[in-house]
């Protein structure tokens, strides 16, 4: 499944940037904490809000994430 990770403005739930996309069978809730680990980065969210979406028999999720 295609997952969008994006930062979300903590006052209006605005989607933002992007921050990463990935393929995973992992069902992501509300309330999920990720470690995001890049180029020698780690930066901590938590998931406020998910999309899905079933497109083209495929099935999509569009996260919504705040940083903690």
């Amino acid at each position: 499944m295609k997952v969008e990770i994006y930062e979300a403005d903590p006052f209006t739930q605005r989607k933002g940037k992007l921050l990463v996309t990935l393929d995973t069978h992992y069902r992501f809730q509300k309330g999920d904490e990720i470690f995001l680990e890049e180029g020698g980065r780690s930066v901590k969210v938590r998931v406020s809000y998910v999309q899905v979406r079933v497109k083209g028999g495929g099935v999509e999720q569009e996260l919504l994430v705040l940083r903690l």
